[in-house]
């Protein structure tokens, strides 16, 4: 007997909800969209209806790297699927597990329909780990669906329900076979500075497996005292205020001191996708250690001294027995302190508004703990990233693999739904938030304690910093209309403020803070400090 949409709908969220699944988000367009909205009812599985799909998408996959289950993004078919792209490609970089479902013009209509059909399977297969259409006619395709979005790396798997095709859709994928690290281990007792830089191949483990990975990496720093860098992803496994905690590596050049004093770079989880697409240009040897194989390791050049698949914390547990430092203690503060003072050059000459540096460091320096800050592409990131203190994993959210703008929102909004009752501080330039802007009201409606602070300078600010003054378009390619994004906001239903000064700052994000209701601080930006910023980071 032939399933039906409902069928195959039960049969998908009920495995996803059995795997863990807690959330969908999505625009329902009709069809199998609205069986999966009441399949979600049935298993209970939380259905948010967003405003854009690409939102649903970034909600879907920061749920999935937060909670280790796969979030579920509805979206329907034609310009449902396509509008989710931007969405569905940054869970693939950014590993994070989840599940797209779409409605489709059905196998056996095709010939008579050509009404918003497109080969969807074809258009999602470039950006998912597997995407296919799904009959319901194999019971064991739902939690291979499910378990292939969790398996290593993670990623989205796209699904188009349709009853009517004949085709089958394995989305099963082979384990991992772990390599033995005793070689690796060998290079490791050869030096005596080496250096570990944590990536977020470490964040995608298991949650036990994590747990005891990061604890045994600062257990071995802290007896070592080897410096410990981490990729954006990984801020906060290694606490900031730890002596062995050395600051960020992008590709940038912020971190070329503390790797260039090494006579071992190890990567712990480093997935080059997370870095600059720079020259990987150290002399030590570079050592490359993950839950999974990765495909470009390339990018580490000729000083690639080995790369493998290992089980993590049993790998971080045997490296405490090979690691003989002669770094003294304190040295990764050292490193630390110029990072944190190159993301402070001229953090107090604004005149124009507030400093990026001061919005960020009393907004981290009040905002109660436990706390999550979600940010968005742009300059504000540099500042941003290392200057919000970070003291847990996944506490700083951000696109760093894909670095969409108009990530920041949703991803706030996710993780106030994956951690109730916690403060949400939601870093965005006024570019970004244009891109997500609707889903201010989702925002108001969910009535989840965010603050959105807007980075308002009228302008696409990193860009701005990479144009040359000549000849490439000038003013008019990177600057906005002037926008009052508190008044947008009130609209929406949210408390907002515009200001400009650090007291009215500090005054409007107290309150909102406060409040426990969603907000949103306008503040006015002066942009000048950034290009200086840019320099010291990254040329």
């Amino acid at each position: 007997m032939a399933a039906t949409r409902r069928d195959i709908a039960d049969g998908l969220i009920g495995a996803a909800a059995s795997g863990g699944t807690l959330f969908a988000f999505g625009v329902p367009g009709g069809g199998s969209n609205l069986d999966v909205a009441g399949a979600c009812d049935r298993h209970g599985v939380r259905f948010v209806l967003t405003h854009l799909e690409t939102s649903a998408a970034i909600m879907a996959g920061v749920i999935g790297e937060l909670t280790g289950a796969p979030g579920i993004a509805v979206g329907t078919r034609g310009p449902g699927a396509t509008a989710a792209a931007n969405g569905v490609a940054n869970a693939l970089l950014e590993r994070a597990p989840m599940i797209m479902v779409n409605d489709c013009v059905l196998e056996s209509d095709t010939e008579r329909v050509s009404h918003q059909r497109i080969d969807q399977t074809a258009f999602f297969s470039p950006i998912t780990l597997a995407a296919g259409r799904l009959n319901g006619q194999d019971p064991a395709a739902y939690s291979k669906i499910v378990s292939s979005t969790t398996s290593q790396p993670p990623g989205p798997v796209q699904v188009d329900i349709d009853p009517s095709t004949s085709n089958g859709f394995d989305a099963g994928r082979p384990a991992i076979d772990y390599a033995d690290p005793s070689d690796v281990l060998g290079i490791v007792r050869g030096t005596e500075r080496p250096v570990i830089v944590v990536g977020q191949g470490v964040l995608t483990l298991a949650p036990s497996d994590r747990i005891s990975t990061v604890e045994r990496l600062r257990d071995l720093a802290a007896r070592s005292h080897v410096p410990v860098l981490t990729t954006y992803k990984a801020r906060g496994v290694v606490p900031d205020d730890a002596e062995f905690t050395a600051g960020i590596v992008t590709g940038g050049t912020v971190e070329s001191a503390a790797l260039t004093d090494a006579d071992l770079i190890l990567g712990v989880g480093l997935d080059p996708v997370e870095l600059l697409p720079t020259v990987w240009n150290y002399d030590a040897p570079t050592v490359i250690v993950n839950p999974w194989m990765i495909d470009d390791a390339a990018y580490f050049g000729s000083n690639l001294a080995a790369c493998i698949a290992a089980d993590m914390p049993a790998f971080v547990d045997a490296l405490d027995d090979h690691i003989d430092s002669s770094w003294e203690a304190g040295s990764g503060r050292r490193y630390q302190e110029i990072l944190v003072t190159a993301a402070l050059t001229n953090s107090d000459q604004a005149a124009g508004g507030m400093s990026p540096a001061q919005i960020v460091t009393i907004a981290s320096e009040i905002c109660p703990r436990p706390a999550t800050a979600t940010v968005d592409a742009g300059a504000h990131m540099l500042v941003a990233m290392p200057l919000w203190n970070a003291s847990e994993p996944q506490r700083l959210l951000i696109s760093s693999s894909h670095a969409t703008m108009g990530y920041s929102l949703p991803a706030a909004i996710a993780a106030s739904l994956a951690r109730p009752d916690e403060p949400v501080v939601c870093f965005t330039g006024d570019g970004g938030l244009g891109m997500a802007l609707a889903e201010l009201e989702t925002l108001a409606r969910l009535q989840l304690p965010v603050v959105v602070v807007v980075f308002n300078d009228s302008l696409l600010s990193l860009i701005a910093v990479k144009q040359t003054p000549t000849d490439q378009g000038g003013a008019d390619v990177v600057t906005y209309r002037g926008t009052d994004f508190a008044a947008i906001a009130r609209g929406c239903g949210l408390d907002a403020w515009s200001v400009r000064t650090s007291d009215e700052y500090t005054a409007a994000l107290t309150a909102a803070l406060d409040s426990g209701r969603p907000a949103l601080i306008d503040v006015a930006t002066d942009a000048s400090s950034y290009g200086a910023v840019f320099s010291a980071l990254r040329e």
